[in-house]
């Protein structure tokens, strides 16, 4: 039996995760799947906030989606004997764009992000909720599953500060443990031509980056049955 551990991305409710888990469940009656809230970490006790973290779910395969993704990958690459693969969702190796990774957001959009987070907290997720569903052919409804988390707003300008700094570049050039990335095309927030990117950092065989050609960055909630189906193939070929 499989335990699987699913955590949202920035701002987001577990519940966010249910669609995912509840198709997961069907294509996989034999895994066990939570779905679990991001905890408070901050840059500066990191790598403490990290390890309750890890000690808080089930051996087994992550799958995270967005920062929950970078996240995974942070786990595995600090305790690869307790999770054994992980699937990231609408995540790239750096959220924020680098001289030598110009495929994410770009600087200034994210700093002036920031900016309105901490002046201007309830306008600015109403904003991020409109960039988390667009491009989708469902926007309105999705908008309406979205669900915030219980985080309070210096939590959520810690976890902005993740997605800043995060460079995840290192895990997934060295990590020998089963890879999936998922990405959609439409995707405001995580550019779809992250994918050969992503590829080509890791070793042969061990990293597979599929991309949906309609999905969001909303695609846990938008296309839960199709990720179902990668994921649960991608572990079968892994054998995990």
């Amino acid at each position: 039996m499989t335990d699987i551990s699913l955590l949202p991305g920035w701002a987001m409710a577990p519940t966010t995760m249910q669609s995912l888990r509840d198709a997961l469940l069907e294509r996989l009656p034999a895994s066990r799947v939570g779905c679990h809230a991001l905890p408070a970490i901050q840059l500066s006790s990191m790598e403490p906030d990290l390890t309750a973290l890890a000690e808080s779910l089930k051996p087994g395969v992550l799958v995270g989606w967005s920062l929950g993704g970078m996240l995974a990958l942070q786990l595995q690459r600090r305790f690869p004997e307790r999770f054994s693969a992980v699937v990231t969702i609408a995540t790239n190796a750096c959220f924020v764009a680098r001289a030598d990774w110009p495929t994410a957001m770009p600087s200034d959009t994210f700093k002036q992000f920031f900016a309105d987070m901490r002046s201007e907290p309830e306008k600015t997720l109403k904003r991020f909720a409109l960039l988390v569903t667009q491009g989708s052919a469902q926007r309105r409804s999705l908008g309406k599953l979205l669900e915030w988390d219980r985080a309070d707003h210096q939590q959520r300008l810690n976890g902005l500060a993740l997605l800043a700094v995060v460079d995840n570049r290192v895990p997934l050039s060295r990590s020998v443990a089963p890879m999936l990335h998922c990405l959609g095309a439409n995707d405001a927030l995580v550019p779809a031509d992250a994918a050969g990117p992503l590829e080509r950092l890791a070793e042969p065989g061990v990293a597979r980056v599929v991309v949906h050609p309609e999905a969001s960055h909303a695609i846990v909630l938008e296309q839960p049955l199709w990720l179902a189906d990668q994921i649960a193939g991608f572990l079968e070929t892994a054998n995990v």
